[in-house]
């Protein structure tokens, strides 16, 4: 299945809208719901239980000058065996001036035996404002399939004013690499990052000093500067653990 979305938002002076959507199964998206400070929150629904070999699925955002737009879907995206085959998807998303765009969806859990490659692409601009992450969970633990997939790809690139702030390349490929071993996964079984760019340097700098030590078998944090925003790294045993980690900062950000 060959799922499609594309979303363009404007901001009619008072609130972000919509200005174009469309999408093909198995994407679906409601109209959006509005917080206190006016961030208009899309969800994305699907219609499959996951995906499987030969699916492509591609996610369009452009986001209009002076919008803010939060962007996340329905729970956790499930990677089925795909038996030999390889399922694909690629996310580009454009921020225009002074936007401002959350993109957290949920964990991506890997199945047994899955192969999967993932490529974003996201452009804005020095005025705007970017929240971005990505979670992976390398196979159903609880279900002893831990690191049983066969190759995981994501390679993400951030530009700003067309410029690469960020390039985040992650393969898990556990009959290529010693993923076991210390200086990969370090006994964790999930791993993430978060992107923060934001205009306001004082709450650039205050995200990156903040103290992210915690419980050793809880959610490890880590976070470096690239050279105009913020990377922070994760590694825990719980998906939804480093996600309420990364909400937690950027609810912090989405003032």
């Amino acid at each position: 299945m060959n799922g499609k979305l594309s979303l363009s938002t404007a901001f009619d002076g008072q609130k972000t809208v919509t200005e174009d959507l469309y999408f093909a199964p198995p994407f679906k998206v409601y109209s959006p719901f509005y917080d206190d400070k006016w961030w208009a929150k899309y969800i994305s629904m699907c219609g499959s239980a996951g995906v499987l070999a030969g699916d492509e699925n591609e996610i369009k955002l452009f986001v209009g000058e002076n919008c803010k737009v939060i962007f996340t879907d329905q729970g956790y995206q499930k990677l089925f065996n795909t038996n030999g085959g390889v399922s694909k998807q690629s996310i580009k998303l454009v921020v225009r001036k002074n936007a401002r765009l959350c993109y957290m969806p949920h964990p991506i859990m890997t199945f047994t035996g899955c192969e999967h490659i993932s490529t974003g692409k996201v452009n804005i601009t020095e005025s705007s404002e970017l929240i971005f992450s990505e979670i992976y969970c390398c196979g159903r633990t609880a279900m002893g399939e831990e690191f049983g997939l066969k190759r995981f790809r994501s390679r993400t690139e951030i530009a700003i004013d067309g410029r690469a702030d960020f390039i985040d390349n992650t393969l898990i490929d556990p009959d290529a690499l010693p993923i076991r071993q210390k200086g990969f996964f370090e006994g964790f079984t999930h791993t993430g990052f978060m992107y923060i760019y934001t205009p306001d340097k004082t709450m650039l700098e205050s995200i990156y000093q903040a103290d992210y030590t915690g419980d050793p078998d809880g959610v490890q944090l880590c976070a470096t500067h690239t050279e105009r925003g913020i990377a922070i790294r994760a590694l825990g045993r719980s998906g939804e653990e480093i996600y309420d980690a990364f909400q937690s900062i950027a609810e912090k950000i989405r003032t």
